[in-house]
């Protein structure tokens, strides 16, 4: 048996095989390295052992880049949506400062916008300068008689799988998504949130606040000047695709008439939700995979963290009792004994 200062061959094998079952394939690796460099150059089990780290560090190395490959696309969605959130988290906190109090003084400004309307208006110098349109106050009026009853805007608001119908903001607000006046989306706003608003309907103030919450949700994405243009170009996009898919299906029924106006905007309807919902579904998904990917990650780091406490452990584990010693010095009485008989 060969050996250099005090150093075993046999021992550093069996660290370097206990290094592997931990997966430290390169302290293995240093080990097996160790004997074949300095201590037995034949030694066929370090070298098997040596050729088996190196297999296993390419193995690791290649899952390692496989796992990176499939994520890299997963990441580049990831900042997407979160570049996309932060933008609406930015938006949402800028609306809710501005409207902080609304929802409590909401009532209170109504009925005083109420009365101003009651009050004779003062004559105006010319006609001219009345041409910009009705007084805000007339407007909301005005619209508030267009939405109807409460609880019709509320079964509106509600109605079957109204979470996909509703992420359309124009369709929530109930005006063409033509209309890009800011006093018109406001006062509509306005005047569906009166109507809406839990503290008038006591009737049923819970699915009141539900519908109240849509409403807000939706003029968030309104006060966005980008994301109104981004809503609007889908919309364009689904009425034409609403409108092939009618030629579509009166070329194949006899029964249906091209010139039905309710036909085609039923098919333009369906067709721009089902836009609206495939962009929802992408982007829950892109949360479900990063929710995954963050899992994964703590598991590796749990098992990394379980990986050291194993290590610690067995390294105490080998130095208790002196066992490092006691198989040291038990090699050595058998070498002695091995002599003795090899000379008597």
């Amino acid at each position: 048996v060969e050996h250099s200062n005090g150093k075993w061959s046999k021992g550093h094998t069996r660290l370097a095989a206990a290094m592997m079952s931990l997966g430290r394939y390169g302290e293995a690796a240093d080990a097996y390295s160790t004997v074949l460099n300095e201590l037995d150059p034949n030694n066929e089990v370090a070298k098997r052992g040596l050729e088996d780290c190196r297999k296993k560090e390419q193995q690791l190395r290649e899952e390692k880049e496989r796992e990176l490959r499939n994520m890299q696309e997963v990441l580049d969605q990831q900042k997407k949506a979160e570049k996309e959130a932060q933008e609406e988290k930015e938006t949402k906190t800028k609306n809710d400062n501005s409207d902080e109090g609304e929802e409590d003084d909401l009532l209170d400004d109504f009925f005083s916008e109420v009365e101003k309307a009651t009050e004779k208006p003062k004559p105006t110098k010319s006609t001219a300068d009345n041409d910009s349109g009705e007084e805000p106050t007339n407007r909301i009026k005005t619209q508030m008689n267009d939405l109807g009853t409460s609880q019709s805007q509320i079964d509106r608001l509600l109605q079957v799988n109204y979470e996909w119908k509703n992420l359309n903001p124009f369709y929530v607000l109930d005006i063409p998504h033509t209309i890009d006046d800011d006093s018109i989306i406001s006062a509509r706003y306005r005047a569906l949130s009166l109507l809406v608003h839990p503290d008038k309907c006591l009737d049923d103030p819970v699915r009141a606040k539900t519908a109240f919450e849509q409403v807000r949700k939706a003029m968030n994405q309104m006060n966005d000047v980008d994301k109104r243009k981004h809503v609007r170009a889908l919309i364009d996009e689904g009425m034409k695709q609403g409108k092939r898919d009618w030629k579509e299906e009166c070329s194949k029924s006899s029964n249906v008439h091209p010139d039905n106006k309710e036909g085609l905007a039923q098919a333009q309807s369906k067709a721009t939700m089902k836009i609206f919902a495939e962009i929802e579904q992408k982007r829950r998904e892109i949360e479900r995979r990063k929710r995954k990917f963050e899992q994964r990650e703590r598991a590796q780091e749990d098992d990394e963290k379980k990986k050291e406490t194993d290590e610690r452990r067995f390294h105490n584990e080998w130095r208790e009792g002196e066992r490092v010693d006691k198989r040291v010095g038990n090699w050595r009485d058998f070498q002695v004994d091995g002599k003795k008989k090899r000379t008597s």
